[in-house]
């Protein structure tokens, strides 16, 4: 099984191994959505987005005689997706994101009057729910994993005032909070819980985890793959015992609670 087009409501990406198929597959459906739904697809809001990791390839699709933009990152169903296949500036845009959001509140986030406990709360439902979405699908690297933790202690010190130049370390910090760093924990909890209901379940989503690329990898130290990661949240040395660590739900939601790596 190949797949070839992601569609939810009026967001539709097309996937294809070459300019030639890419061309075909957009054409068809252009005919289609003219034809039987009289419909006609904004090229406006239309990318193309060629997926690799190093060389810069420039490709031209053209469809009514208009040439469809080539970009190097593009937006779906709020999530960006970047040429060379990578969160970074996914995990960079939502830190943005979720600061903005912080310093709207900041009289509150900061403010003595609140107590600590209800202020550390309304952080976790406010700003976290901005600076995590999506997370259930981030492949993290640990330059990534350090920026999202420096996000957290950013927020920590901005509700207790206190100052770069005050020479307070992240130790002291946590120990004024009475609590110890738990962004990292929260993500490892909700990748595990979705994959975790993905793995235990036959659907299109595992069809696409347990799908194989074409082709042979190259030299030298391979990427990081999203699964890898999981394997490793469960202590497992392979996917088959990942799978039937799933069936056990309890033995999988304590593994995903303890991982802090």
């Amino acid at each position: 099984q190949k797949i070839n087009m992601l569609r939810f409501a009026n967001d539709i990406a097309l996937i294809a191994e070459s300019k030639e198929d890419l061309a075909q597959l957009f054409k068809a459906m252009d005919k289609t959505f003219e034809k039987e739904l009289k419909m006609r697809i904004n090229l406006k809001k239309t990318n193309v987005l060629v997926c690799e990791r190093e060389n810069n390839t420039k490709i031209q699709i053209k469809v009514r005689n208009q040439t469809i933009e080539q970009v190097d990152e593009f937006t779906y169903l709020g999530s960006t997706i970047s040429k060379d296949g990578r969160n970074r500036s996914e995990i960079i845009k939502r830190i943005c994101q979720a600061k903005i959001a912080f310093n709207k509140k900041k009289t509150i986030f900061t403010s003595r009057s609140i107590s600590l406990k209800i202020r550390k709360n309304l952080l976790k439902t406010y700003v976290w729910s901005i600076a995590l979405y999506g997370c259930e699908t981030w492949t993290i690297t640990a330059e990534e994993k350090r920026r999202l933790e420096a996000f957290e202690m950013w927020c920590y010190r901005r509700m207790l005032r206190i100052s770069w130049v005050d020479r307070v370390t992240n130790v002291e910090v946590l120990e004024r909070l009475s609590d110890g760093k738990s962004l990292w924990n929260n993500i490892v909890r909700r990748r595990n819980e979705w994959i975790g209901h993905i793995i235990r379940h036959e659907g299109l989503l595992k069809s696409i985890i347990e799908g194989t690329i074409e082709g042979n990898n190259r030299r030298g130290r391979p990427r990081l793959e999203f699964i890898q990661q999981i394997i490793k949240d469960q202590g497992c040395n392979s996917y088959v015992e990942m799978k039937r660590k799933a069936d056990r739900r309890e033995d999988w939601k304590m593994a995903a609670n303890q991982s802090t790596d």
